[in-house]
């Protein structure tokens, strides 16, 4: 049977419990500022629990959702381009995809491609493994990260001293549940672990491309989500680094 933890209710002693409950559950379901999550620590198995509970494709990569802005600089190392957007946007709606650190094996890498620049060498410039493909064009490991603005209710998250692989809470292709009741009963069955943080505002993460700043190549907007190219303009005015999409 799942362990049902009010987030909102934890006193001093359930927020310094609630690493290890997290730790040692086999699927967590959080909630985030945008919609719920479905989880756990960064390892293998959650991965595959992740991956059944969904009936998702096993090639699909997983982001990383880190308690703070704080926590994610210190985890990945980003070029000083990536790592200033990051901070103009962070912590929000916004799963960033940056280039694949060069230390991390889990979880695999995800892959998009950007048309060749016309003065591109062979060598990789973002400082992941990439290479050229057919047709001009080269392709860039990277890896999505999350630092959600955490509601009131669910800031004890803020806390936690790792990170959570994770993916939206609901079959895949499903709509994404913008609170614990809303996540359908097969995936909350899957769950050992359910932290309710109330709801969320139920608009998916906007997924922007960073994996081409250090190449000279700007950003680009995979998926509008909770902010669109205006307001990502706006965030980042005056900002020194990336170019116009």
């Amino acid at each position: 049977m799942s362990r049902l933890i009010e987030l909102a209710r934890l006193d001093e002693r359930g927020r310094a419990e609630l690493a290890e409950a997290v730790a040692t559950a086999a699927l967590v379901c959080f909630p985030t500022d945008t919609v719920y999550g479905l989880g756990g620590v960064a390892a293998p198995a959650t991965a595959a629990a992740l991956t059944a509970a969904k009936g998702r494709p096993s090639d699909k990569p997983f982001q990383l959702v880190y308690p703070s802005l704080a926590a994610l600089l210190c985890a990945v190392a980003l070029s000083p381009a990536v790592s200033a957007v990051a901070r103009r946007l962070l912590p929000g709606p916004f799963t960033l995809l940056v280039p694949y650190p060069a230390d991390m094996s889990f979880p695999p890498p995800g892959a998009v491609e950007w048309p060749a620049l016309a003065d591109e060498a062979t060598v990789d410039r973002t400082g992941a493994a990439s290479g050229r493909t057919g047709g001009g064009s080269t392709t860039v490991r990277t890896l999505g990260v999350r630092v959600p603005d955490w509601p009131p209710a669910a800031r004890a998250l803020a806390g936690l001293p790792f990170p959570l692989l994770a993916s939206s809470a609901n079959p895949s292709g499903g709509a994404d549940p913008a609170s614990l009741e809303q996540v359908e009963p097969a995936v909350r069955a899957a769950c050992d672990l359910l932290l309710d943080g109330g709801p969320t505002s139920g608009v998916s993460s906007t997924v922007l491309d960073l994996s081409g700043l250090e190449a000279g190549r700007g950003y680009r907007i995979l998926r509008t989500g909770a902010a669109d190219a205006a307001a990502i303009a706006a965030m980042l005015a005056n900002q020194e680094g990336p170019a116009a999409p």
